[in-house]
């Protein structure tokens, strides 16, 4: 009997462990984040050059990206044109659109790879480390000296 028991008790604490398993390696949640707020905290990180925040119409025609359909947008570049910075912080209608946009910026980061390896290659070495990190409908494209600092601020606004 007291076989059974142990076995009825280890039996439980099994299921019980399967049905926790879940909550421990599943997604977290997203938070709604203000991404002009975090572009304004991004800005203020030492060193930052003058950047230069683009209109939806330069993001159309420059990006291909129609901001009509974004919740929120912000795409900044450089005013310097000797350096490569850029940070975009965009919400998306849904997953589907941000891996679309994740296609978009791997397509720029490649774009700038070419321009800069001979011509700057100052410069591409931070075209070559930059960040993209796409969270559910939220993606953040980081080309700068402090990229990593800034999409770990991307993921802390968006999941805590």
């Amino acid at each position: 009997m007291k076989a059974k028991t142990e076995r009825t008790i280890l039996v439980c604490l099994l299921l019980a462990a399967l049905l926790l398993l879940p909550a421990c390696g599943g997604k977290s949640e997203v938070k709604q984040a203000d991404l002009q707020k975090l572009y304004d905290e991004l800005l203020a990180l030492p060193d930052m050059p003058e950047m230069l925040t683009l209109s939806e119409k330069r993001i159309q025609n420059y990006y291909g990206i129609d901001t009509a359909v974004c919740p929120q947008a912000v795409l900044a570049v450089c005013s310097d044109g000797l350096r490569v910075d850029e940070i975009w912080l965009v919400e998306t209608q849904s997953e589907e659109a941000a891996k679309t946009l994740e296609k978009t910026a791997a397509a720029r980061l490649e774009q700038l790879a070419k321009e800069t390896e001979d011509y700057l290659p100052d410069q591409y070495v931070f075209v070559k480390a930059a960040k993209t990190v796409r969270i559910g409908r939220n993606l953040g494209l980081f080309i700068s000296p402090q990229a990593e600092t800034m999409a770990k601020m991307f993921k802390e606004a968006l999941q805590g």
